[in-house]
């Protein structure tokens, strides 16, 4: 059901992807520029500068659940408008600072901006739709966030080419995004109903409560995926600046990484685009199946590339995996969470959303001392990728030939005896 009386424009649609866009990298749109600002800061190592890419997660993790519950007590749009200001603000502040110590205090206060967005865009359309539509709006952020990957990727490789601290004027677009927040979109009113009630009249269950437990597997399947993608705009650009196949399109490799994270973006929009028809023919298992192996298959692709033709395919089926990734999530928290606990619920996906973004770099120094080459770390991690697919693939089987039987079925049974 609604929970809204504003029936939301598609200006506001429009806005809503825009502000999207920015859910999945916009800490990440400098990631092209990272081999160049450490060789801009030759002292610094590579974790502080992969910081700056991950750190915006971890500013994320820490706030988001607080950001969550805030939006539900003091309303969506007002955090949505701070947020997105924070964002621009902070966001921006990398292209005049000139230590590594205060780029990486911007990063952390962008974290923020981002994790309001997050929290707020996601609760928004699950108010403003439902059923079918909200399915088909939720395929529709999961495309913007694909093509945020290209836009953000591709311009920052572009500005990279000029300067290091040129990237950071991407994030300027937050003022775009800001006067379409305020323009086009209203504030949810209060839900009096309770959730998928035909009733009008009926009010809200008062025994509703948080679903906590339910949610723990959402929130650590999105944890992993996350961990997974997030190999991309970390270590990605690495891998390109050592590939001589990448030389082959000229001396700026960061705008050649930017290119094909740009083209892994398009896949995830492309899937994002036909969520809505996916999401009602299949299982959420097999959605879920097919994302894992789809990350699988890439990474371990990234891992043998000798050409740019096998690149290319590994960041096709990387964004596949990523484009099916968070609408099915976002529409399993949907699916289980009363709407008067939506914000809060939003507040988990980005807390486990974003920690899985920190936790890629973490994750990333142990196997990279082992394996000594950036390609062997995409291809240890494929392998994770695989055997994480297989849980969800044995419940699928359980699910298709062991269903659990239902309240009719149980009715029938006990007659019977």
């Amino acid at each position: 059901m609604n929970c809204a009386p504003f029936k939301p424009s598609k200006w506001t649609l429009l806005f809503l992807m825009l502000a999207a866009m920015m859910i999945l990298m916009g800490g990440a749109a400098v990631a092209p520029a990272l081999p160049l600002i450490s060789a801009a800061f030759p002292d610094a190592t590579d974790t502080s500068i992969s910081l700056i890419v991950t750190l915006p997660a971890l500013a994320i993790a820490i706030t988001g659940i607080f950001l969550g519950i805030l939006s539900d007590r003091i309303g969506k749009i007002k955090v949505l408008a701070v947020s997105v200001t924070i964002f621009t603000i902070a966001g921006s502040s990398g292209y005049y600072l000139t230590t590594i110590p205060a780029i990486l205090v911007g990063r952390f206060i962008l974290g923020i901006g981002i994790a309001g967005i997050i929290c707020t865009t996601s609760a928004l359309i699950i108010c403003y739709y439902d059923g079918i539509s909200r399915a088909r709006v939720l395929g529709y952020q999961a495309a913007a966030m694909g093509v945020g990957v290209l836009i953000l990727e591709t311009a920052g490789g572009l500005l990279a080419g000029i300067s290091w601290n040129a990237a950071f004027l991407i994030y300027l677009l937050g003022i775009v995004i800001l006067a379409g927040v305020l323009l086009t979109m209203r504030e949810p009113a209060p839900l009096k109903y309770e959730a998928g009630t035909p009733d009008p009249g009926k009010k809200t269950a008062a025994h509703e409560t948080f679903p906590v437990h339910p949610l723990l597997l959402a929130y650590s399947t999105l944890f992993m995926g996350n961990l997974l993608f997030f190999l991309m705009p970390t270590k990605f650009p690495y891998l390109i600046a050592g590939m001589e196949a990448a030389q082959t399109m000229g001396g700026n490799t960061a705008f050649t990484a930017g290119l094909f994270l740009g083209i892994g973006g398009c896949a995830s929009a492309v899937l994002g685009i036909f969520y809505g028809r996916i999401a009602w023919r299949f299982h959420r298992y097999t959605i879920l199946t097919t994302t894992l192996l789809a990350f699988g298959l890439g990474l371990c692709i990234l891992g043998f590339a000798t050409s740019l033709l096998m690149v290319g395919v590994a960041v096709i089926l990387v964004g596949v995996g990523e484009g099916l990734l968070m609408p099915t999530i976002l529409t399993w928290i949907a699916a289980i969470t009363p709407q008067q606990f939506i914000g809060r619920a939003m507040g988990g996906f980005s807390v486990s959303l974003n920690i899985g973004q920190f936790a890629s770099a973490l994750a990333v120094v142990p196997v990279i001392t082992l394996v000594a080459s950036y390609g062997n770390m995409f291809l240890v991690f494929g392998c994770i990728a695989l055997v994480l697919a297989v849980p969800y693939l044995v419940a699928l089987i359980k699910e298709k030939y062991y269903p659990a039987p239902t309240a009719q079925d149980i009715v029938t049974a006990a007659a019977r005896k």
